[in-house]
């Protein structure tokens, strides 16, 4: 039985037909659903042999959060009919996922995919495929 739907958004076209299809199961299972926006955090890099470090990577602004928020709040606009409740969280996409539906003790994950291309695929992995592989409780992976 499913009581809890974690939803992984990205702002990607996918990532709102998932959450669209979530908010179907949602009204077909009475679940409530969870939208979750995942920041990757700054990376550190080893800066040559002067034992110091260099940031890389986005510095998160006020304005970059309030824009996320900003879009979960659209994209639950569109779920008039399902509990949602929304989550902004910094780490790696695929592990936090997996670890907050852990934490929030989701039944079912739903998560778009990103449409990389074979050769992206294989360099950069995918973020669903980890999801799926890690995720200990059924993942649909909407096209």
């Amino acid at each position: 039985m499913i009581h809890h739907i974690l939803v992984a958004i990205d702002g990607s076209e996918t990532s709102r037909k998932a959450a669209r299809f979530a908010h179907d199961l949602a009204q077909q299972t009475h679940s409530r659903i969870t939208l979750l926006f995942v920041l990757e955090p700054p990376r550190m890099l080893a800066f040559g042999f002067l034992d110091s470090e260099l940031i890389s990577g986005p510095q998160r602004t006020p304005e970059e959060l309030e824009a996320v928020r900003r879009m979960l709040d659209e994209v639950s606009a569109d779920l008039p009919k399902a509990q949602v409740d929304k989550v902004v969280e910094i780490g790696r996409p695929a592990d936090t996922i997996v670890s907050m539906a852990d934490k929030l003790g989701a039944d079912h994950i739903v998560i778009g995919a990103r449409g990389l291309n074979p050769g992206g695929k294989w360099l950069l992995g995918s973020v669903s495929d980890r999801v799926v592989q890690h995720a200990g409780r059924p993942v649909t992976v909407v096209h």
